[in-house]
């Protein structure tokens, strides 16, 4: 019991940790930078620029508040309370694949607003280069705060769910309580320390890349974890048979198992499948090439518009 509990926590919440590293790490990319912009701005000129910088600290410091933090996982334990509590109910609807169906639909709530985040930061990142309003950049910062939040949320409640359907499991077997409830709390502490371990140490690798690169780097790390979201709800539907599975392309398992340590790691951080349908491999690649595709194009659009704006100034 101690070693499957610890498996399935870390199966189910090292996903949590993992987007708490990642938007972190986003955060700490987008203050440095902003920090190394305003210092070189008030080189060039520093009777005028004071001002200027600490407008534009303001402007792309990007905050997760820590009261705002505790109050989503606060919402988030209830709902993932309320789901477990409602899992009986749920999972008899739309002819037993009610769960599968909801859960699904969350995988893909993810993946949307991870897609809103990678936008949102492509924007900030061009519009900070063509110097816009104060007012515009702390409309980003909300937007990119709230959408932070609402995927905290949904990873929280998602993978949160999973394990306390398998704590429930447990209670339901003739099990001793004693046996019982010490496996589980020695699992969790276990699977807790593991889950930090690997969260500090892919934040601090993330934050000691390049200070050039290490914004769009996180934003595409994160971009992949939300791919990896989507890939799981869409094996939730073939496991049901709502969309059908093809035969396997290929099979990667002789290089890393699935099942393994560093194979539940890639799962988790980038949707890593060693046994991939044309189906899955299909909607994986057009899940990370068309958000990257709209950023381009809105790119370019505001680059002509200012082109266009400095044309006729």
């Amino acid at each position: 019991m101690l070693i499957n509990t610890v498996l399935v926590f870390l199966q189910n919440i090292l996903p949590i940790f993992v987007v708490f590293s990642l938007l972190f790490a986003q955060q700490d990319a987008r203050y440095k930078s902003s920090s190394l912009e305003s210092s070189q701005s008030s080189s060039q000129s520093r009777n005028q620029s004071s001002n200027q910088s600490s407008n534009k600290e303001k402007n792309n410091i990007y905050y997760l508040p820590i009261i705002y933090l505790l109050k989503t996982t606060g919402i988030g334990l209830i709902i993932v309370f309320l789901l477990s509590y409602f899992m009986p109910m749920l999972s008899q609807l739309f002819s037993g694949t009610g769960l599968e169906i909801l859960f699904s639909i969350l995988f893909s709530l993810i993946y949307c607003f991870i897609v809103i985040s990678f936008l949102l930061n492509q924007t900030s990142s061009h519009k900070k280069s063509q110097d816009k309003m104060l007012l515009d950049q702390q409309t980003l910062t909300q937007q990119k705060t709230l959408v932070s939040l609402a995927i905290l949320l949904l990873v929280l409640c998602v993978h949160g769910s999973y394990f306390s359907l398998y704590v429930m499991s447990l209670t339901i077997q003739n099990t001793a309580l004693e046996t019982l409830y010490s496996g589980i709390v020695v699992g969790v502490i276990i699977g807790t320390g593991i889950c930090l371990s690997i969260a500090i140490l892919l934040y601090f690798i993330l934050v000691s890349l390049a200070k050039k690169l290490r914004s769009q780097i996180v934003c595409y790390f994160l971009l992949l974890f939300g791919v990896g979201q989507l890939i799981q709800g869409l094996q939730l539907l073939e496991q049901v048979d709502i969309i059908s599975s093809t035969a396997h392309l290929w099979s990667t398992n002789y290089l890393i198992a699935e099942d393994s340590e560093l194979g539940y790691f890639l799962t988790i951080l980038f949707g890593y499948e060693a046994t991939p349908s044309a189906m899955e491999l299909i909607v994986y690649l057009s899940a990370i090439i068309v958000p990257i595709l709209i950023a381009k194009i809105n790119t370019s659009k505001q680059n002509s518009t200012a082109s266009f704006m400095k044309g006729t100034s």
